[in-house]
């Protein structure tokens, strides 16, 4: 599964995810900075890539527009308010998109689905 990160989340996290071996950009990292939520979903669908965000009031509905109009896309991840965005979760945060990549291989492995992220 390829992953865009939403804006909030830092490059760091998609730099250690790229070194354990999954395709991972950061919003920031792919000229998306200050972007509306809007324009990432379309950017993630046109690159096939699934979103990771802990901004689910702004996600879950453009999620459900796509699914309206009929259009697929390559998935949504959201993080739990109770997982630390900060620097020191930074390990928690990880772990548990590494896992979940792990055990969602393939390019469909969220196809137009939702899915809370498990630290």
């Amino acid at each position: 599964m390829r992953l865009l990160l939403d804006e909030h989340l830092s490059t760091k996290v998609a730099e250690e995810l790229r070194r354990r071996g999954h395709d991972v950009v950061g919003a920031t990292e792919v000229g998306l900075r200050q972007q509306p939520d809007s324009a990432l979903f379309a950017w993630a669908v046109r690159e096939g890539r699934a979103i990771a965000t802990a901004n689910y009031q702004d996600f879950r509905p453009l999620h459900e527009l796509y699914l309206s109009r009929g259009e697929g896309h390559l998935g949504l991840i959201l993080i739990p308010r109770r997982v630390s965005l900060a620097k020191p979760g930074f390990g928690r945060l990880i772990e548990g998109l590494d896992r979940f990549l792990r055990d969602r291989p393939g390019p469909e492995g969220l196809a137009s689905g939702e899915a809370w992220l498990s630290p």
